[in-house]
């Protein structure tokens, strides 16, 4: 009988869909605040990140991130399983305009869509001077990888403003706690908590605009347009490619090759569209050593008008 209970409880679980299997992890209570630059750009700046267990118990990692906003946003990292409330503050000086936030790859209900009313026929999911928006997303099985979120109100209700600085990053890992790279020659699945740093970098334009999430110390550094990177020549590094705006373009790094993801075949250079993205793991000089490294967008005009940085490996010793 005892067997017979345990096959049948086996079976109802493997019958439940996806996002009723995977509502068993953290759930993030994170704050964001659009605000308006000196340069007359708008950004989002991170004002709270608490992550809550099961038990109840909170961890405050709101010290990971920079103190100041950035463009390209806070990266908010996830795993599958995990939900999230997300607040949104409009600290915009001299505006009475909406800001939202529509995010892509994770589950959420019509409420948490990020537009407006006249688009959505629910309501205006908009954060107001005074009167923050909270959004509820589902990190369900089966949404693993890197996401965009950006604003679809400030300035035209139906189109949102990425172009002005409102983007940034969603990171959703694997349950398994792995993902596959190429690894001293050959395809591996890599342990996540082996990769010491992670660059993200946006193709807007003529212009990258980079975060680095390092995770040797747990902090957020943004890196702002066409940045240096760096690492330590052998230590695993994971690369999120995102393009944005109205134009094409294609990645190439240098001295460095990956997979493509869901695939074997061996890469170094890919194309990215607007809010295409692509996300690979790479060990830092492998093969070829120490060096500064150039990674560009390969299109010959973006090229020319300076869509271009570094990838610094310093010597292991």
């Amino acid at each position: 009988m005892l067997k017979k209970i345990c096959m049948t409880s086996c079976l109802m679980a493997a019958l439940l869909p996806v996002w009723a299997q995977a509502e068993t992890g953290n759930t993030h209570l994170i704050t964001l605040k659009a605000v308006k630059l000196d340069s007359g750009q708008l950004a989002y700046q991170m004002v709270s990140h608490k992550i809550q267990d099961d038990s109840g118990s909170e961890e405050d990692i709101t010290g990971r991130y920079a103190k100041e906003p950035s463009i390209p946003g806070p990266t908010i990292v996830m795993t599958e399983g995990d939900k999230a409330e997300v607040t949104l503050e409009q600290g915009i000086k001299d505006s009475d305009k909406p800001v939202s936030i529509h995010v892509h790859g994770v589950h959420y209900k019509i409420d948490s869509d990020g537009t407006m009313k006249m688009l959505n026929q629910v309501a205006d999911e908009a954060a107001f001077p005074g009167k923050p928006y909270t959004y509820k997303w589902t990190a369900a099985l089966g949404t693993a990888g890197t996401w965009p979120y950006h604003d679809h109100t400030f300035g035209n209700p139906k189109l949102g403003s990425e172009d002005k600085g409102l983007y940034g990053t969603l990171i959703v890992n694997p349950k398994s706690g792995q993902i596959p790279g190429l690894i001293d020659g050959e395809i591996k699945q890599v342990n996540l908590k082996d990769i010491k740093r992670e660059f993200i970098l946006w193709m807007h334009e003529t212009t990258f605009w980079g975060m680095e999430v390092n995770n040797i110390v747990n902090r957020q550094v943004p890196l702002w347009t066409n940045p240096s990177l760096g690492a330590r020549e052998g230590e695993l590094v994971r690369f999120h490619v995102i393009g944005l705006g109205t134009a094409f373009h294609t990645f190439h790094l240098h001295g460095h090759h990956w997979i493509q993801p869901g695939t074997t075949h061996i890469l170094d250079t890919f194309n990215v569209g607007p809010i295409q993205r692509e996300s690979f793991v790479i060990k830092a000089g492998e093969g070829v050593g120490p060096g500064h490294w150039h990674y560009h967008c390969h299109v010959l005009q973006h090229m020319q008008s300076g869509m271009m940085g570094a990838f610094m490996v310093i010597g292991s010793k």
